[in-house]
């Protein structure tokens, strides 16, 4: 990557490089880390034609910085937002949990309640029906005297 006009960089640099930016974006830290990072030394002689060129990758670092910095804080929204919708889902399905249960013990008190109807209807027609069968043979009786 060397040639004379150009800056030198090595494997190490851009790695450290790349760290720092990563836990820049994950810290938030201040300008100040930023301004320390973009504005190094530079280790080429060539240092005025290169300087146009720094300045425009500075500006290109520094925008894509500010993009991954309002994705990350989008996403830091979005992980609020699941907790929030899921947190809703986990209420909503023990309401649903206690109305099944409510409901089933009303379905029950319900069809016992109709069956206690059925029962005392049923007690009622056959006291009638034992009343008039008891009655007509009390009369047959007593007209057959």
């Amino acid at each position: 990557m060397s040639s004379s006009g150009k800056w030198d960089l090595s494997r190490e640099d851009i790695r450290s490089a790349a760290n720092d930016e990563k836990e820049l974006l994950l810290e938030h830290d201040s300008d100040q880390d930023e301004n320390m990072l973009f504005n190094r030394p530079s280790t080429s002689a060539g240092e005025t034609q290169g300087d146009g060129k720094m300045s425009n990758v500075r500006l290109q670092i520094q925008e894509v910085t500010e993009v991954m910095r309002e994705n990350v804080q989008k996403v830091m929204e979005r992980g609020e937002r699941l907790e929030d919708l899921q947190e809703a889902s986990d209420r909503l399905n023990v309401t649903g949990n206690e109305f099944r249960a409510t409901a089933k013990k009303a379905q029950q008190k319900a069809w016992l309640q109709n069956f206690k109807t059925r029962i005392i209807l049923v007690a009622i027609t056959v006291t009638v029906v034992v009343c008039i069968i008891v009655l007509d043979i009390m009369v047959l009786y007593l007209v057959l005297r």
